[in-house]
Parts: C-alpha cells; structure tokens; sequence
C-alpha cells in the first residue's frame, strides 16, 4: 500500500515535459516575430532567444533573451528587452498552451518610460504611477524548423 502511495505521490508531483517540443525549434507569430527555443532541461525550464518583428514598435531585428518553463501543455515564458544594440525597458510575460505545432499564448508587457504622454496609450493598456503601462494581448505561434 505504502509503495502504490509513493508511486502515486511521484506521478502527481513530477514535472510533465512537452514531448512534442523539439529542442532546438523555431516559432514564428502572427506579428513576425520568432522565438528561437535552444536548450531544455529535464524539469522543463528552457531557454532561447526572441526577436521581435512586429511593425510599428522598437526593439526589432534584436535577439533578446527569453527564459521559460514548460508542464505539458502548459508554457510560461518571459523576455527583459535590454541587449547591448538597444534596451526598450520593458519585460514581457507569455502564458499558453502547447497543442503539436501551436503555441497559443496571452502576453502582458510592462513598461517603464519617463514620458507619461507615451505610457498607457493605445488598446489593451492600463496606465499606472508616473511612466508606469501595462499592455496585454494574444500570440499565435507556429513552428517554422
């Protein structure tokens, strides 16, 4: 009895790894840009690169690093857009799922500027205390490799 508790207890409590995600890959969404997956460990944390391709906004063409956590089908991860070629002092958060070639995601950027005109304008935003904004939205990425 002790021994099924135990196995139980283990299959409950250990990490569920996203089988079909390939390391490396390579995932492209609706904006263009690509989030490059290059290693993963055995409890499903992971890291890569993310290059931002979406028109319109700073911070393009630029590998930044992207660190996250996957629990099958589950998937967090997270982007400080600061490099050497240009730092938008921002942080961005994408939760989803993973379903084969998809990664279905919602985002939630924070950014910090010291012009208040510029924080919290435009749709999915919410201003906060001096140059404090808070952007929210959805991803789609497909596997591109």
């Amino acid at each position: 009895m002790m021994r099924a508790l135990a196995m139980l207890l283990a299959l409950i409590t250990a990490p569920v790894l996203a089988d079909d995600l390939p390391t490396p890959s390579v995932w492209e969404n609706q904006s263009g840009s690509m989030l490059h997956i290059d290693a993963m460990d055995g409890e499903g944390r992971f890291t890569g690169r993310y290059v931002n391709g979406a028109v319109g906004y700073a911070c393009q063409g630029i590998e930044y690093a992207v660190e996250g956590r996957i629990f099958d089908p589950l998937i967090t991860f997270n982007v400080v857009w600061r490099a050497e070629a240009e730092t938008c002092h921002s942080i961005t958060s994408w939760t989803g799922t993973i379903e084969g070639d998809v990664i279905a995601t919602e985002w939630s950027l924070v950014r910090w500027s010291d012009a208040e005109a510029e924080a919290g304008s435009g749709p999915g935003s919410e201003s906060g205390a001096g140059g404090f904004a808070r952007y929210t939205g959805t991803s789609r990425f497909e596997r591109r490799d």
